[in-house]
């Protein structure tokens, strides 16, 4: 696990790898999976209570661009202690608690980190080819602006390790190509996004669904300072 500051140290970021243990519940023990995402909630100082969970589901949706917000009082429905089936699905959160964090599982898909310094909002968006071809990036940009005033051009985002060169059919175009754009559209300044081109079809420190990783997944955690 390893942790950084993000944002001139505004956000504190944590991220597992492949040797952290799974972070996703397929079957077995998940009281397993429940610790090993409580240990990385503990890598940026906090417990398992005050930890939300983006958990995203495709066997029984059409819809992938359901984004939430994280309070206080609905911390406890989304909190990565809650057994897996309990917790709502949704494909991004996002919070203005500062002792509240967010985790979200990821093998191949990016797991965008959006800040908001002048609105004081943090947030994780799942940004996987279901997503992706809904437009998912930009509509989550819209959604912040709709709800909380963000303007995008003060928005900053921090890519996760991803499998970059995914080709999305439906678009023709890799999932960095149609993230990236995406973001733009919306009116994220190039220069406030942060990819560092960790690709996880490539890498073997990250599971990655393209390289036959199927039920292993690493995750990413934040919250802001």
């Amino acid at each position: 696990m390893k942790k950084q500051l993000l944002f001139e140290n505004q956000v504190s970021f944590g991220v597992s790898d492949i040797h952290d243990g799974k972070m996703r519940f397929f079957g077995g023990d998940e009281q397993e999976i429940i610790a090993n995402q409580t240990k990385l909630g503990e890598l940026i100082e906090l417990n398992g209570e005050a930890v939300a969970r983006v958990r995203t589901t495709y066997d029984t949706r059409s819809e992938y661009t359901d984004y939430r917000e994280i309070t206080e009082e609905n911390l406890k429905e989304y909190s990565i202690l809650n057994s897996e089936k309990d917790i709502p699905v949704t494909d991004g959160l996002v919070t203005k608690c500062k002792n509240v964090g967010i985790l979200l599982p990821l093998a191949d898909c990016l797991g965008a980190v959006v800040f908001d310094e002048k609105q004081k909002i943090v947030g994780i968006l799942h940004a996987g080819r279901h997503n992706i071809e809904q437009n998912g990036p930009y509509k989550y940009i819209q959604f912040l602006k709709e709800n909380y005033g963000s303007r995008p051009e003060d928005l900053k985002i921090y890519c996760s390790p991803y499998a970059m060169s995914y080709h999305i059919t439906a678009l023709n175009m890799t999932m960095e190509e149609a993230a990236m754009e995406q973001f733009k559209k919306a009116g994220i300044l190039p220069e406030n996004i942060i990819d560092e081109q960790i690709d996880v079809a490539k890498d073997d420190n990250y599971p990655s669904n393209s390289s036959g990783d199927l039920d292993k997944r690493f995750a990413i955690v934040v919250k802001q300072m």
